[in-house]
C-alpha cells in the first residue's frame, strides 16, 4: 500500500493550547505526533472538519514555542475517554517555526536511525 502522507510524522508529546476560532472554547492537551504539515493531538470539544483553530505549541526539548493557525482535517471520538483525537494542518505558520521544525524533525530522525 502506498503512503498517503506528504510529510514524515514523528511521535511528540508536547503541550499544546488551542482556541477554536469564532467560538469561546479553549483548552490545552498534549500532541501525539507532529510533521511539517500539521499536528495530531487531543481536544476536549467536538469541532467540525474544516474549522479553524489558533494553537500554541511548546517544544520543550528545544525550548521553543510558536503560534499558528490550523485547519481541522479530521476528528474522531477517543473510545478510551471523554475527548476527541484531531488532525490539523498548518494554514499560517511563522517561517522561524518552520525552520525550527525542520531541524527538530531531522534531529529526531537521526536519533532513531531514519533518513
Amino acid at each position: 500500500m502506498r503512503e498517503r502522507r506528504r510529510f514524515i510524522r514523528i511521535p511528540e508529546n508536547a503541550p499544546i493550547t488551542y482556541e477554536i476560532m469564532d467560538n469561546p472554547e479553549t483548552g490545552e492537551h498534549f500532541t501525539k505526533d507532529i510533521s511539517l504539515g500539521g499536528i495530531r493531538f487531543f481536544i476536549h470539544h467536538f469541532v467540525p472538519v474544516n474549522s479553524f483553530l489558533r494553537i500554541k505549541l511548546f517544544l520543550k526539548k528545544i525550548t521553543f514555542y510558536f503560534e499558528a493557525l490550523v485547519r481541522v482535517a479530521w476528528i474522531r471520538r477517543d473510545p478510551h475517554g471523554d475527548r476527541y483525537e484531531i488532525g490539523v494542518e498548518f494554514i499560517n505558520i511563522p517561517q522561524e517555526a518552520v525552520e525550527h521544525l525542520i531541524e527538530y524533525i531531522k534531529s529526531i530522525l537521526s536519533l532513531i536511525g531514519t533518513s
